[in-house]
């Protein structure tokens, strides 16, 4: 590993996430802490976002260097022109979906005819709520869809001013066990929607001109996954040393961290990046990725596979076989799954 570098040598490098700065991306904040871009000469700045949608502009017009989003999203973005790439995989599982308290009973898409559902548009649930209608077959006119500011959107379930929402598995559920709550959960995923989920993105320009700061972000952000893979307890106190908003011993913060660490986990284990090295991403799904965005989004004019992504940064960080077994066996009770 190469020496740290001192900070006046150190190249200032922006990251946008899709959302909140909640455990599902403590990856960011670990590779930060632990110094993995530092040591490889990168000064990286880490800002929340406010959906997968309002990733696209800022990194492609170069605001951010990188930005982590939803792929379907991308795509869509990519479609309208803008000139955005894949660069390393993180969710290789589609944890897009409805959920809702469990006592609402609501288990199936029929369920939610003639109920009042949350979604923030910019989300990629949001985005992708046509194909889940057309997948299901339910009347999207049966279905009473309410939008608001994605901050709002957990505080109106719990306040039970709406039955459902849309949302991302790793932002919703966190928060609510953590305040002892338990959800009903429809995913996208089960109902033949399949989509690669979050990835780090970079605009085509950075990806051509800057060819070594992409391998050097993309080997920090994941020897940062790896290390919360392995030390999800001391990854828990370094996200909350990261980030002043969930500083203070309040324990409930503490919680959604943790579960939030385990949920992201949960989504990015798959039997091709256990072979291939973490961030990479299964060209037939990004494949299935894209008729998903073509078949049921409506999505015209996508760019060729070869230009929406690229393994190229990714590989050299992997999991041998006695550590990926005990993390299966750690994170399997966090990622549900239709009966």
């Amino acid at each position: 590993m190469p020496t740290i570098l001192r900070a006046a040598s150190l190249q200032p490098v922006k990251l946008t996430l899709p959302w909140l700065p909640l455990g599902t991306f403590s990856y960011a904040f670990v590779a930060k802490k632990m110094g993995f871009w530092e040591q490889r000469g990168l000064d990286v700045t880490i800002d929340r976002g406010f959906g997968s949608g309002k990733v696209c502009v800022p990194v492609d017009q170069g605001q951010y260097e990188f930005g982590i989003l939803d792929l379907a999203v991308m795509m869509n973005c990519a479609a309208r022109s803008l000139s955005l790439t894949a660069i390393a995989g993180i969710w290789p599982k589609c944890p897009i979906g409805i959920f809702s308290l469990k006592e609402y009973g609501i288990t199936k898409p029929s369920d939610l005819e003639g109920e009042r559902v949350a979604f923030n548009v910019s989300s990629g649930d949001f985005q992708l709520w046509p194909a889940f209608v057309k997948a299901t077959g339910i009347d999207d006119k049966k279905v009473t869809k309410v939008t608001m500011d994605p901050g709002a959107l957990i505080k109106v379930l719990v306040e039970k001013q709406v039955k459902a929402e849309g949302n991302f598995y790793g932002s919703i559920a966190p928060s609510l066990w953590a305040n002892g709550l338990e959800i009903n959960s429809i995913f996208y995923e089960d109902y033949g929607i399949k989509a690669f989920s979050n990835v780090l993105a970079a605009s085509e320009a950075t990806v051509k001109d800057k060819p070594e700061l992409c391998q050097a972000f993309v080997d920090g952000m994941m020897d940062g996954l790896k290390y919360v893979y392995l030390n999800p307890e001391k990854s828990v106190q370094l996200h909350m040393e990261s980030v002043k908003e969930f500083q203070g011993g309040n324990a409930m913060n503490e919680k959604v961290v943790e579960y939030g660490q385990a949920v992201s986990t949960a989504l990015g284990l798959v039997p091709s990046v256990k072979a291939n090295g973490l961030g990479y991403m299964d060209p037939a799904l990004i494949q299935a990725t894209m008729d998903t965005v073509k078949n049921y989004m409506g999505v015209e004019n996508l760019p060729p596979a070869d230009k929406l992504f690229t393994n190229a940064f990714v590989g050299s960080v992997k999991v041998d076989d006695a550590q990926w077994s005990a993390i299966e066996a750690r994170s399997e009770k966090y990622m549900p799954r239709k009966a």
